[in-house]
């Protein structure tokens, strides 16, 4: 796999447990709903197509990606962990807020905080659980990825944009308790605009990063990327899989000359 300058690729993700931005499900699915997120209002809260009609959304990879805008406490609730002791997670924020946002969040018994992520309007990231903690930078108003690694009572791990921000050792654990559930979105209603896409979960093995400019979704970077990127631009029909090659919300011109870079070794 190739590598751009200004991020660090991760590894192709083959998914075990998948959601969409729009929805939690055990199955992997795109589709533009709003209906399992709770909070928000109408005009605030959106799943769409960057290429809709009406309300267009940016999305990373796939069908479409999930918007909070209008500062609203929106987010959906995966009650899948239902008791377990460790989880991995990924998935990407496009970040235009302007007050510091809970971007993520694990909860115990009776709804206690176990861990959270909360990425600040600078782009400063970080995660926290108990005594344990970890940060990284995210580039605000671009997409970023979050990987985060929890395990109670032992240490909680944040990977932004393929680069690790630390681990929190034995002499600094973090909190204890079995994970009832988790929840994604703009948790406690922060300023500006999120929004969220490619969350996937799981409960022992590494995620990674999905492949930039992979648009045609072969897990490589070829010349067929560049035609399904020039495809989308000229409106006809979305690319099944990462066409945002700059990583900037949008799929324009400048993403056939950043996929060109990666296939040119550049």
């Amino acid at each position: 796999m190739r590598f751009l300058k200004r991020k660090q690729l991760g590894r192709l993700a083959t998914a075990t447990v998948l959601i969409s931005a729009a929805f939690f499900s055990a199955q992997a699915a795109m589709a533009c709903s709003v209906d399992n997120w709770s909070g928000g209002t109408v005009g605030t809260l959106n799943a769409a197509q960057p290429n809709a009609v009406t309300n267009p959304a940016a999305r990373y990879s796939g069908a479409c990606a999930l918007e909070i805008a209008g500062d609203q406490t929106a987010f959906v609730q995966d009650n899948s962990p239902a008791g377990i002791e460790r989880i991995i997670a990924r998935f990407y924020v496009l970040a235009d807020n302007s007050s510091n946002a809970v971007v993520y969040r694990g909860r115990g018994d009776g709804g206690s905080t176990l861990f959270q992520v909360v990425l600040a309007a600078n782009g400063t990231v970080t995660a926290s659980s108990g005594a344990g903690s970890a940060t990284g930078t995210a580039i605000p108003g671009e997409w970023n990825s979050f990987e985060i690694d929890w395990s109670s009572g032992t240490g909680i791990e944040l990977i932004v944009n393929g680069i690790d921000g630390g681990a929190s050792g034995s002499s600094n654990t973090s909190a204890a308790g079995m994970l009832q559930n988790v929840r994604l979105g703009n948790i406690n209603g922060a300023s500006g605009t999120l929004s969220f896409d490619a969350y996937e979960s799981r409960r022992t093995t590494a995620i990674g990063r999905l492949v930039v400019a992979d648009a045609n979704a072969s897990g490589d970077v070829t010349g067929g990327d560049l035609s399904v990127i020039a495809s989308e631009i000229l409106g006809n029909g979305l690319a099944l899989g990462q066409p945002d090659c700059n990583e900037s919300g949008e799929v324009t011109g400048a993403d056939l000359s950043c996929t060109a870079a990666i296939i040119l070794g550049l």
